[in-house]
């Protein structure tokens, strides 16, 4: 519980009011003790009348000529009850997400990022990274960050229309240490990157590499209509000394620990490709998203190469008139803002979403076995930072992966800052 101590007097900390008197006594002794001139003194003191903490949707907000900081964070909480014949999945409760983010600006062009996970009082790194932006439309990227691949990977987990992303996630490359070029245009974007692995990885031996490129292209993208096309390719090679790799996926439930697909160690690996086709279309309250994933793993002689696919396609609808948020310059889905908050003349944002989704880990020797999903969601969003969500996933898998026939009921209280 240290972890969760630690953030809670953070928070206070952040929050608690700056003394402005005291910072101007402050600066008058360092003027007097000659630590800082007086130049450097009359410098401060005019930045300091500047307005600075103040409370944007991003994050609280610290400003003055050459710097910029801000910090934010989010909070997902879950309770998953299973309905199976067999297995046990452990009906429970999780924190999901307890993130902090330290971000910011400084001398214009350069900017940085470090978020920080600590759920299920695990300290783990998410972003971490330093970008230039001085290059017109073009941003390049140093560090810890997400690969340029799939829609719904690049859409933040506090943007998505259901509580976990569909099936085939597993063939997502994630967060990993790299560099990256991200450039758009009007109607376009077009990104790639080189990349290690992520600050997760223990191994004494070699690790892989990987390069991973995305394109997309948004011929509409207005402020309640959108439409979204996209591709991406990722390759990786594996290490000589660990020469397998894996695939599985969770059931579209983060409460239990057990996935119902998985291929296990895939032995002879070379190296695997991964590629995903996007598709979104917006139009007013409703939105329809789908993805197709095809993997392939090439491995060495006398063992044969072995393919894998999945895909989702879901459609929503915001009975209370909102529109999702696409943002043409990420191609990628943002923040839900009510046309009226609760509680300030409002009902809030009421949306309802159908997903279907599917994976087959079946090939030649390699028995993953394959499942099929639907998802029934409800979200209500309070206002744009307080998101309430509850899904029902209908889950069938076929007698490779145990056969089984599962309900997942699930909810989660979310708030970000």
């Amino acid at each position: 519980m240290k972890i969760y101590y630690f953030i809670i007097l953070l928070f206070s900390i952040l929050l608690l009011p700056v003394n402005g008197s005291a910072q101007e006594d402050l600066l008058e002794i360092l003027r007097d003790n000659g630590t800082i001139t007086r130049k450097q003194y009359e410098k401060l003191k005019r930045e300091k009348k500047a307005p600075v903490g103040k409370k944007v949707e991003e994050g609280f907000r610290q400003k003055s000529s050459d710097f910029q900081f801000r910090i934010g964070g989010r909070l997902q909480l879950d309770a998953a009850v299973y309905d199976e014949e067999d297995r046990d999945l452990g009906s429970g409760t999780k924190v999901r997400r307890a993130r902090l983010f330290f971000a910011g600006k400084v001398y214009e062009d350069w900017k940085f990022k470090s978020q920080i996970d600590f759920a299920d009082n695990v300290v783990s790194v998410k972003d971490a990274y330093i970008a230039y932006s001085g290059f017109e439309k073009t941003v390049v990227k140093i560090g810890n960050f997400k690969e340029p691949f799939s829609l719904e990977e690049l859409t933040s987990s506090k943007y998505i229309p259901f509580m976990e992303r569909a099936l085939p996630n597993t063939f997502v490359p994630g967060r990993n240490i790299g560099v990256g070029v991200f450039t758009y245009g009007d109607h376009w974007t077009a990104s790639g990157g080189v990349f290690g692995e992520g600050p997760g990885d223990t191994r004494i031996d070699g690790e892989g590499y990987g390069v991973t490129g995305r394109l997309t292209l948004s011929p509409v993208h207005e402020k309640t209509q959108a439409v979204h096309l996209g591709v991406a390719v990722a390759f990786r090679g594996v290490s000589d000394d660990l020469q397998s790799v894996s695939f599985s996926s969770k059931p579209e439930s983060a409460v239990t620990s057990i996935s119902l697909v998985d291929t296990g160690d895939i032995g002879q690996a070379l190296s695997y490709v991964n590629t995903v086709v996007e598709a979104a279309v917006v139009c007013g309250p409703f939105s329809v998203q789908g993805e197709y994933f095809y993997s392939t793993v090439r491995r060495k002689a006398n063992f044969p190469d072995v393919d894998f696919q999945g895909s989702y396609i879901f459609a929503s609808w915001f009975l209370t008139g909102e529109s999702r948020n696409y943002k043409h310059k990420s191609g990628a889905f943002s923040r839900i803002r009510p046309n009226n908050n609760a509680g300030q003349g409002g009902v809030g944002a009421w949306e309802l979403g159908l997903r279907y989704s599917q994976i087959d880990l079946n090939d030649d020797v390699i028995f993953g076995g394959e499942e099929e999903n639907i998802t029934l969601g409800l979200n209500w969003y309070v206002n744009p930072l307080i998101r309430f969500m509850a899904n029902v996933v209908l889950i069938d898998t076929d007698p490779k992966a145990g056969n089984e026939e599962v309900t997942a009921f699930q909810m989660r209280a979310q708030i970000e800052f």
